[in-house]
């Protein structure tokens, strides 16, 4: 077992925007290539339902508070108050996990991922649950690729894109921003300074999220807590793969998508029908190459829901408690070890 914080975290505290952090144990865990990745660790409320612990994997420029947000907002709570023990994972390079010097997706995939598998089986699970949210679902597919028998029992992608091939406007977006992706760092934390004005207008906005589908209070909080800085081998990565349609290795020498037809284990897909940077045909693609069972579900009005779904409202949108929480539970308990 890594090494236990030995505080609550309180963030800040200076803003009433400002989001505090506290789960039953907090860990900092080692990576076998030298970074470190934090896990924050829910104990079931009540009695323990299922062997598996879950574990909650964030999204590109996010942190631990995208799956942990409040308690009304987080999937990590409402997996506990459900019985299941939940582990949010907070990426190296952010928050909690410290500084991650320069890294690449890839690091990230192989060494990250593997650290939180051990940690979280440390307690004496034989296996997992994953749920990871657009670059988080993502992670689990290329460790997936590299280590096909990975102990995962099921996992779950929200608005994780397959394929960049369907995106409009993602390749100039990419090509204005092209002298960003030179730096070490992206400093996307800096938005954080416009919270107290809501989501800007724009079209770096409507990929992100779909606005009317969140309350305005979560909007500013989301703005003001959510944001991490990005690698700069991380933005690259992804900007071949936006520019070429890949999903490659950062030298280009391995296709993380071949190898998934080992990955045996059952998926549920969910896509945001609104979502601009994930839509459902990218999120689908991923069928074609997963070799186990594979649920689709398409979050919008036109498909049962009482919403239409964006990006990061799939975890924050006002009825995503109610409607989508619900739906994910169901899905892993349904692959889960009843005790």
């Amino acid at each position: 077992m890594a090494d236990l914080f030995s505080r609550t975290v309180r963030p800040g505290g200076e803003s009433p925007l400002t989001l505090t952090f506290r789960p039953d144990e907090l860990y900092r865990v080692p990576t076998d290539d030298g970074a470190s990745i934090s896990l924050g660790r829910y104990h079931p409320r009540g009695e323990r339902r299922y062997a598996e612990p879950v574990i909650l994997c964030h999204g590109l420029g996010a942190n631990r508070f995208h799956m942990d947000f409040d308690e009304h907002y987080s999937l990590a709570r409402h997996l506990a108050r459900a019985g299941f023990e939940s582990w949010v994972l907070e990426l190296r390079g952010r928050g909690l996990a410290g500084p991650g010097g320069e890294f690449t997706f890839d690091d990230q995939a192989e060494h990250d991922v593997r650290a939180a598998l051990r940690t979280a089986l440390s307690t004496g699970a034989k296996e997992v649950l994953w749920v990871g949210h657009s670059k988080g679902g993502l992670m689990l597919y290329a460790h997936l690729a590299r280590n096909p028998q990975a102990p995962v029992r099921a996992a779950v992608a929200l608005g994780s894109p397959f394929t960049f091939a369907v995106q409009p406007g993602l390749r100039l977006f990419i090509q204005r921003i092209e002298p960003l992706l030179r730096l070490k760092m992206i400093p996307t934390r800096r938005i954080t300074g416009l919270a107290f004005f809501g989501a800007p207008p724009g079209p770096l906005t409507r990929y992100m999220m779909l606005a009317a589908n969140m309350e305005t209070d979560v909007v500013k909080r989301a703005l003001a807590n959510v944001p991490s800085d990005i690698s700069g081998g991380v933005a690259r990565q992804f900007a071949r793969w936006i520019a070429t349609n890949a999903f490659t290795s950062y030298d280009g020498g391995f296709d993380y998508r071949v190898p998934l037809a080992g990955a045996r284990m059952p998926f549920l897909l969910l896509a945001g029908n609104k979502d601009l940077l994930a839509p459902p045909l990218a999120v689908a693609r991923a069928q074609e190459h997963l070799g186990g069972p594979v649920k689709l579900v398409i979050a919008g009005r036109d498909h049962g829901f009482a919403e239409d779904y964006g990006h990061a409202d799939l975890v924050l949108g006002r009825r995503a408690p109610d409607e989508i929480f619900p739906l994910l539970e169901t899905f892993l308990a349904a692959h889960a070890t009843r005790l």
